[in-house]
């Protein structure tokens, strides 16, 4: 199907605008930051910065926790960007409106992005995210039992990684995975699907992005492609978003399918008429606010039925 009108006229005024990115990957992150920035950042409860041990060195995290009598269920999410992009501060406007949408905590976690650091730093970075949220979670007002862990995009790729390496009987393992158009098949760049309303969208610099953090590890192992993990059975329950019109969403179906069949609860959105990054442009359309309103909605249903840990979700073919 092609694209709702209003989301689509959106669309053709943002692929009129320059692209700006110059040529550095600084020129590309201080772009992509700018770009994010223009969104606006709804309220939240309480906002709080925090340093979290990362396994070389401290890193910056975020603090979204809404209004909650006692400890509050969390999700710590791991920006997207293509591994390379992005920021605690530039995915401050997301991660708001996820919060908002769901009304439960969100913890933003910042991770070494390559080229400066390559596999597997960001995914280190992430698992210890994970385990120092549940570690700490009294003191930040959470819920130990009811942390899962969430991202989009390269994001996704970590948080579903990460997962897999934080399985049962890890007392970090995650309630909940929530992966927001996920990269999950990291061994080679899928093709772009075809575009519906004629748009010329640009190059995703997917292949780039992939040489600079993988730099020469096997894009079979389970950590880097999820897709392939050998027992998926073993995974936690799974909130997965795709957006119908993503050259990603082919692979994120087959993971939601592997996952669903192997016994393990999801709730696939299906992002109807959406593109990849609808996330950054809830505020500029009906159809990406609505797609964020069903993530926090679906969100919130998964980590409310979960009091002393994994129940049943949902289940959406």
């Amino acid at each position: 199907m092609g694209r709702d009108p209003e989301y689509l006229a959106f669309l053709r005024r943002r692929l009129a605008e320059p692209a700006g990115a110059g040529e550095t990957v600084e020129d590309a992150r201080r772009a992509h930051a700018a770009d994010l920035a223009r969104s606006p950042r709804p309220p939240v409860a309480t906002v709080r910065d925090l340093t979290v041990d990362g396994p070389a060195g401290p890193l910056p995290a975020r603090l979204y926790r809404p209004a909650w009598h006692g400890p509050a269920p969390a999700l710590v999410y791991l920006h997207g960007g293509g591994w390379v992009l992005g920021d605690v501060d530039s995915y401050d406007p997301v991660v708001r409106a996820l919060a908002a949408a769901s009304g439960v905590a969100w913890l933003s976690a910042g991770y070494r992005r390559p080229p400066e650091d390559p596999f597997p730093a960001a995914l280190d970075d992430a698992v210890a995210a994970v385990r120092w949220t549940v570690r700490n979670a009294h003191a930040l007002g959470l819920d130990a039992a009811r942390i899962g862990v969430a991202g989009d995009s390269a994001g996704g790729q970590l948080a579903a990684a990460a997962a897999g390496l934080l399985r049962a009987p890890d007392p970090a393992r995650p309630v909940l995975q929530v992966l927001l158009y996920p990269a999950l098949d990291l061994r080679d760049v899928p093709p772009a699907p075809p575009d519906p309303d004629g748009l010329r969208l640009p190059g995703s610099g997917m292949d780039r992005a992939l040489r600079a953090y993988l730099r020469g590890t096997d894009p079979t192992r389970p950590d880097v492609s999820p897709l392939l993990d050998p027992d998926p059975a073993t995974l936690p329950p799974a909130i997965i978003a795709t957006a119908e019109h993503d050259r990603l969403r082919p692979q994120a179906e087959h993971h939601a399918a592997r996952l669903a069949a192997a016994g393990v609860p999801v709730t696939h959105l299906t992002g109807a008429g959406l593109d990849h990054g609808f996330l950054g442009w809830s505020a500029f359309a009906r159809r990406p606010a609505e797609a964020v309103a069903e993530i926090g909605a679906a969100v919130h249903r998964a980590l409310t039925r979960i009091p002393d840990g994994p129940q049943p979700f949902d289940q959406r073919p």
